[in-house]
């Protein structure tokens, strides 16, 4: 299941977005747009690179989630605490474009958002079943904070460093 979402994220990337960005439908090079300009993408923004630990409150769950980026794409180790302290642990795959990042979960949830500056990120996490709430996170620790000293990404997902 985690390959297929995998899949599925280097497809639309590999295609110019359109899944990801722009919902179901053609994609934007269909459209004859230029996705650097698609969906409020500001493609003179400085190129941020979002590695680090990000930390936001959900729900009453507070969650840590260990970011690396290489180049456009995002992978990610997400801890979330619940109410009672037991801990969830997530994987997630992802992309950013110009100020738009976009990161999904295998089993379907995704967090669709905008930076907001170099440390802050806002948007809306949508559960797999459709109800979706608005999430704000701020980056706490920059560089390669996940367990271990870095993340075991994918084989064949992200350009390799």
């Amino acid at each position: 299941m985690k390959r297929l979402a995998l899949f599925a994220i280097l497809f639309a990337v590999l295609s110019g977005g359109a899944a990801l960005f722009s919902g179901p439908g053609a994609s934007l090079a269909q459209a004859g747009v230029d996705p650097s300009q698609a969906n409020g993408a500001k493609p003179d923004a400085p190129k941020l690179d979002l590695t680090g630990l990000w930390k936001a409150d959900f729900m009453g769950n507070r969650i840590e989630c260990h970011l690396e980026q290489r180049g456009d794409f995002l992978y990610g180790l997400a801890y979330v605490y619940n109410r009672s302290g037991e801990r969830i642990t997530y994987h997630l795959a992802g992309v950013v474009s110009g100020d738009r990042v976009r990161a999904m979960h295998g089993s379907g949830h995704v967090f669709d958002g905008t930076l907001q500056g170099p440390d802050a990120a806002s948007g809306t996490f949508t559960f797999k079943d459709g109800p979706s709430f608005s999430m704000q996170a701020q980056r706490t620790a920059h560089g390669k904070t996940a367990p271990g000293g870095g993340l075991n990404w994918p084989a064949g997902f992200g350009p390799a460093q």
